[in-house]
């Protein structure tokens, strides 16, 4: 959602924002800043340059994403592609991030950049349905791996289908707590990064000392195809899919700008820095996954071949159970960074009069001091994705496909409009 009118581009140096002065939000048919709505419905602003950056670091943990998705690994190009895959992904996001950044430090509003109602609100609503997936991805691999947690003390425990669904609502719940809580959101935010740091390097310790390692032959050269599919360059495609996965949530900044104090100069800061970390650390995860597979082939035989991969390595005993445990409170709290991203994005629309109902989620709780609202519209919009995981697993990974698609464009639109603005200009000037 940008602004392509070139005098709108002048910025002008800005001070620290009051935390009691209203937010304010665009005209996207005139492109003029105006007052949000009537009266004070700005949310506190609690994040700093650093806690920022926790926060985005959260959500791209990338080292349990890839571990989540060993049994895609191996059936979608094998540690080759996930190696080679991750080295493109982490460039081309980069570029995203720093092209984002950039158009944040103009215009830091929760809802992105506008250039017209249509344009706008279609780019609202690619990335929105974009963040409600994925949000959802998160909350479903934990409802999965919870099973794979009591089957490693009751290995003759089968999870059924509204189990799952059980385990995935009580998180989606337990997300929606967090997001409401805004001025603990912060603390989430560096408690998760944290982990992910000191987690990844315990993880990557571990197995690089215990798991018997394959050669450089089979780690960066070895295609494997369990996929089903003939075609190779197909194959190589979808295994995009992992570090994609990943390194998701290039955005997620954009959308808690206005709780960011000077969010100009911050809010670019931390999403670069924090990309730049994230990338490192995926495709040194990358790395560990690709010499350090152990028996993959029977791994795959089970339902999360993780687990599996985990329980050869470390142990049947407490030590995988904590690891697992770690696994699922990571995924929990990536799970409450995309919600609180989905929530503030769904109310910086409905703002913009994007939503059916706008003056309801637009609103803000003055006992939360946060879109109430927009929170719950956003978990019961997963609470009704979760229903198709009734009748087919494949059907709900499609849905959490498509919005990982559906956000990508909506990432491409603003840089494709401002790309155009300036040739335009060049060609005048």
């Amino acid at each position: 959602m940008t602004d392509t009118n070139p005098s709108s581009r002048t910025m002008e140096t800005e001070k620290p924002m009051e935390t009691d002065k209203p937010t304010t939000s665009f005209d996207v048919e005139a492109g003029s800043q105006v007052d949000a709505l009537e009266g004070d419905i700005s949310l506190r602003r609690v994040y700093n340059v650093w806690t920022a950056s926790a926060y985005q670091v959260l959500m791209m943990a990338s080292w349990t994403c890839n571990i989540v998705l060993y049994s895609t690994v191996f059936d979608l190009g094998g540690p080759m592609m996930l190696v080679y895959s991750t080295i493109i992904v982490t460039f081309g996001q980069g570029i995203t991030m720093a092209s984002l950044a950039e158009l944040c430090s103009v215009y830091p509003f929760a809802g992105g950049q506008h250039i017209r109602r249509f344009l706008s609100y279609l780019t609202g609503w690619f990335v929105l349905l974009g963040e409600i997936a994925t949000s959802a991805g998160c909350a479903m691999n934990n409802a999965s791996i919870l099973g794979s947690l009591v089957q490693l003390g009751y290995p003759s425990y089968t999870q059924e289908r509204y189990q799952t669904w059980l385990y995935y609502t009580a998180f989606l719940f337990l997300a929606a707590v967090c997001c409401t809580s805004q001025r603990y959101l912060p603390h989430i935010s560096v408690l998760g990064a944290v982990i992910t740091a000191v987690g990844g390097v315990i993880w990557a310790s571990s197995f690089l000392a215990l798991s018997p390692k394959v050669s450089a032959e089979f780690a960066l050269k070895t295609f494997i195809n369990n996929s089903g599919y003939t075609s190779t360059g197909w194959v190589a495609i979808m295994s995009f899919y992992t570090p994609l996965y990943a390194l998701y949530g290039t955005d997620g900044i954009l959308h808690i700008v206005e709780e960011i104090k000077n969010p100009r100069r911050d809010a670019p800061r931390a999403m670069v820095w924090s990309m730049a970390f994230s990338g490192f650390t995926s495709l040194l995860g990358a790395l560990v996954m690709a010499f350090c597979p152990g028996d993959w082939e029977s791994y795959m035989e089970d339902d999360e071949p993780w687990v599996t991969w985990f329980v050869d390595t470390l142990g049947n005993g407490v030590g995988i159970a904590f690891a697992v445990i770690v696994i699922v409170f990571l995924n929990y709290l990536i799970t409450v960074g995309v919600t609180t991203a989905a929530s503030r994005l769904a109310w910086s629309m409905a703002r913009d009069h994007a939503l059916p109902f706008s003056p309801t989620f637009s609103s803000i709780s003055a006992r939360f001091n946060a879109p109430f609202n927009a929170v719950m519209l956003i978990i019961i919009s997963q609470m009704i994705i979760g229903f198709v995981a009734f009748g087919s697993d494949y059907a709900f990974e499609a849905i959490v496909s498509f919005g990982n698609a559906t956000i990508q464009i909506g990432y491409i639109i603003p840089i494709l409009m401002v790309s155009a603005t300036l040739r335009v200009l060049d060609a005048v000037l």
